[in-house]
């Protein structure tokens, strides 16, 4: 089986190719204008762009959003995490949380499904907590001071995993992907 997938991000779209392989399922990267509503309801902006994304490839397509949650911020960013990353640096987002005592995050992925007649979503929550320092060279800003909690994750930040290659590392961060693979897999 063989499914489109609309994003830019390679590495999104590299965490759904090892996940939906796993379901002999190869996920075809396109790219697409999708104009994305701006709001703080995840689940609202990813249905709207699996249906953008539709109308305009034209098949079943699966797209992806993420929201990160800082609590010590009452969970900023949320869904602006894309716009923030170009206006911070690591440093910036360390300096909001000079004196928090928690430096719990939470990133909430959500993909979501559309073959023009339904929309269904998927949805994972990843925990993870935020450095003192940033650490690693890849990536945008919040990949360098979030440690995700994660099975065997050793300490490193997002960032540190992707500059030694350890992408493998993540499979444990891809919940969404793969509940979509098992309900794709149960479709065929």
């Amino acid at each position: 089986m063989k499914i489109a997938c609309a994003t830019t991000n390679s590495d999104k779209f590299g965490i759904g190719q090892r996940a939906l392989a796993r379901y002999d399922i190869e996920l075809e990267q396109v790219v697409a204008d999708i104009d994305e509503i701006q709001g703080e309801d995840l689940l609202k902006i990813v249905e709207h762009k699996a249906q953008e994304a539709y109308a305009k490839i034209g098949k079943p397509v699966v797209v992806t959003d993420d929201g990160w949650s800082i609590a010590a911020l009452n969970g900023f960013p949320g869904p602006y995490m894309k716009s923030v990353n170009h206006w911070f640096t690591p440093h910036d987002f360390l300096h909001l949380l000079d004196g928090a005592k928690d430096r719990d995050i939470t990133l909430h992925q959500q993909l979501a499904y559309c073959d023009g007649v339904e929309t269904v979503v998927f949805s994972s929550d990843v925990a993870g907590t935020i450095t003192t320092e940033p650490r690693g060279s890849y990536g945008p800003p919040i990949m360098k001071i979030v440690e995700l909690r994660l099975k065997d994750r050793d300490g490193l930040t997002i960032s540190e995993v992707y500059d030694k290659g350890l992408e493998s590392k993540l499979q444990n961060a891809n919940g969404a992907w793969l509940e979509l693979g098992k309900w794709l897999a149960a479709r065929s």
